[in-house]
């Protein structure tokens, strides 16, 4: 008798177990639970997308734009919470889709960098003198280089510098 009470109470527990497994499965998700998958980026792909008032719920009368980007944060099934305005709208999946900006490429610059005294700035490679002189330690940005000449900006201007009194960094 006492083996089939253990058992009577295990089944018991087992079974009350499932149901509060299966009652967290199917509840509805709360504000802080979707709080937990965002925030992040979406884009809008749609044209004249509505904002609804819950995941499939009514029109709320807020229309977003293509192209047009929101923080979402998180998801109930295929709906995207977003933050607009005071208040949250809810965006069909259908109409956006997550969003990563491509990273901005670094800006490489390069400069030559001047090893002689009163070095002169031509106006083009071998050409006419600038007027410019530059001395030992300027940092002039590299533009390009055409044949010996490097090509340089200084205050506004493109000159030419031989590659015999400068070396690119």
């Amino acid at each position: 008798m006492k083996t089939k009470s253990i058992f009577t109470t295990l089944v018991l527990l087992l079974m009350l177990t499932c149901n509060a497994m299966a009652s967290n499965i199917c509840e509805p998700k709360t504000e802080e639970s979707l709080e937990l998958n965002g925030p992040y980026t979406i884009i809008i792909t749609g044209n004249s997308v509505i904002g609804r008032d819950g995941p499939g719920g009514y029109d709320t009368g807020v229309r977003f734009s293509k192209g047009q980007t929101l923080t979402c944060y998180g998801m109930d099934g295929s709906w995207y919470k977003v933050k607009y305005g005071n208040g949250v709208r809810w965006v069909s999946s259908s109409y956006a889709r997550p969003y990563t900006a491509k990273p901005a490429q670094p800006v490489v610059t390069n400069y030559v960098v001047i090893t002689g005294d009163r070095v002169i700035g031509r106006k083009s490679p071998a050409g006419a003198d600038s007027g410019i002189r530059f001395f030992k330690g300027n940092r002039l940005p590299y533009l390009g280089v055409q044949g010996s000449w490097y090509k340089v900006k200084y205050k506004g201007k493109i000159l030419w510098v031989s590659d015999q009194f400068g070396y690119v960094e």
